[in-house]
C-alpha cells in the first residue's frame, strides 16, 4: 500500500464530500484513483494514436525560424 500526505484543507473536503455522497473515505479514494488511472490511460492513448502525425521540428532552431519568417 502506498502512503500518500495531504493537506488539511484537502483532508477536509475529502471529508465533506463523503458525508454528502454517503460514501466511506475509502471507497472515495478507490474511485478517485481509478478515475486518475483512466485518465491518464485516455491521455497515453491519445499521445500514441497521434504520434505518428506530429512534425519532426528538431531540424529548426529558434533563432532559424525567425529568419525564415522575416524573409517573407
Amino acid at each position: 500500500m502506498q502512503s500518500v500526505q495531504i493537506s488539511d484543507d484537502v483532508a477536509f473536503l475529502l471529508k465533506e464530500l463523503t458525508e454528502r455522497e454517503h460514501i466511506s473515505s475509502e471507497n472515495l479514494i478507490a474511485q478517485l484513483v481509478k478515475s486518475y488511472k483512466n485518465e491518464i490511460t485516455k491521455r497515453d492513448e491519445l499521445k500514441n494514436f497521434f504520434k505518428p502525425y506530429r512534425k519532426e521540428l528538431s531540424e529548426f532552431t529558434p533563432s532559424e525560424a525567425s529568419r525564415r519568417t522575416d524573409k517573407t
